[in-house]
Formats: C-alpha cells, sequence, structure tokens
C-alpha cells in the first residue's frame, strides 16, 4: 500500500488527501487548522493538527517512512519551503510541492521537491485549450476502480518491447504514451511517443501513461 503524507488540508490539499485514500492509499493529512483536520479525519488514514515545521512532530508521525509527502502549503510560503526542506533530510521517497508562481516552484525545487505543481495555471491552461479546440477531453470519466497514471517504468520491463510484455493481454494494461527524457512539461530534450507500437522498447527511465485496474496500477507504484 502507497503510503504519502500531505501537509496543508486547503481545498487543493483536502482535495489531494481524500482522492488518495479513496484509491487505497494511507494517508497522513496534517494540518496546524484543527477544524481543517476535523472536516478531513474521515477521509484519510490519519489527520493531525499540528506544526509540520517542527521536526520532532514529523519524526513522532514516522514522516520519514513515507513514500510520498504532499507538501499543498497555500499561504504560507516559508512554511512550504521549511516543510520540503524536512521531509528531503528526513528520507521521504518523493517530494510534491504546490507553488503559486514560478519563481516559488524555482525555490522548492532547489530545496528538495521532486516535482512542483501550479494547480490555478495549470487549470488555466487547460481551460484555453478546451476553448480553443471544443474536442479536446480534459477528463476522462472511467469505471470504478480503473484509473489513468504516470508511472516510472518498472526495472524487470527495462530493454524489453511492448509486444513482448503484453500488457493489455495479461494485465489489462493500456500504454497510451511514453514520456522520455524527463516529466516536466517545458524540460528541454523531453520526447513524448504517443500510442507507442508493439516493437517500442521500454528504456529505464522511461514515464508510462497507463490506463488499468487500479490494483494493477499500485503495483507498478514505487
Amino acid at each position: 500500500m502507497h503510503k504519502v503524507a500531505v501537509f496543508g488540508l486547503g481545498r487543493f490539499g483536502a482535495s489531494v488527501a481524500g482522492s488518495l485514500y479513496a484509491k487505497g492509499a494511507e494517508v497522513l493529512a496534517i494540518d496546524r487548522s484543527l477544524k481543517l483536520v476535523e472536516q478531513s479525519k474521515d477521509e484519510v488514514s490519519v489527520a493531525v493538527a499540528c506544526d509540520a515545521t517542527d521536526l520532532a512532530n514529523l519524526q513522532a508521525y514516522d514522516v520519514g517512512n513515507m513514500d510520498v509527502a504532499v507538501v499543498a502549503i497555500g499561504t504560507n510560503f516559508e512554511a512550504s519551503v521549511l516543510v520540503t526542506l524536512l521531509c528531503r533530510e528526513l528520507g521521504v521517497g518523493r517530494i510534491v510541492a504546490k507553488a503559486l508562481n514560478p519563481l516559488q516552484a524555482k525555490v522548492l525545487v532547489e530545496v528538495g521537491a521532486d516535482r512542483v505543481v501550479m494547480p490555478e495555471e495549470e487549470m488555466g491552461s487547460r481551460l484555453a485549450e478546451h476553448l480553443l479546440h471544443e474536442r479536446v477531453v480534459d477528463f476522462v470519466e472511467l469505471p470504478p476502480g480503473f484509473s489513468l497514471r504516470r508511472v516510472k517504468v518498472p526495472s524487470e520491463w527495462a530493454g524489453q518491447c511492448l509486444s513482448d510484455l503484453r500488457l493489455l493481454g495479461e494485465q489489462k494494461l493500456n500504454l497510451i504514451q511514453i514520456v522520455r527524457g524527463g516529466e516536466q512539461q517545458d524540460s528541454p530534450g523531453v520526447e513524448r511517443i504517443p500510442l507507442p507500437c508493439g516493437e517500442t522498447v521500454l528504456l529505464e527511465n522511461d514515464l508510462i501513461d497507463v490506463i488499468g485496474p487500479d490494483k494493477a496500477l499500485l503495483k507498478l507504484m514505487p
């Protein structure tokens, strides 16, 4: 089971925490506000009201053993930086942080975030794309128990072609895109391979967009 710590239970953080929990992740939700913690306690595994910038608190809740930390603190950027830094020092496997602008994003990456998201900017970009191209589908409604996820290629798949892996036939996984050379949209050298053919060989650091059963997808998560 994936273990995730979510810091900040505003609209964005609460939504992320609740969605992860609903999909089977073990979620520790932390916020200074007792009111926000009370609102989220039934939608996560554990909800705690405490100061996440205090190292002792993070150690008390074993944050260092989390697979992922989501730093979704909204208005207090200093707290976001401190929590990101502490999570990196504690050895959290992957850190995703929320930023309000590109400068904040740069700082968060420098102190240890593996990925930075700017929800308002990304949603604005999606809306613009939708308005310009009405046939663009923003959200795909899948049956319960199925999801679309981006995961790193498992080590045992690296060096194999898709026809040999037989993902759709044996695991009910449909690989719809390979992202090669980086995850960020604007990273230099990123190559995107949509609807790859059976002869396509997966590489060790490839990221893949896959649709399939949640149980099968969770097995692909580090």
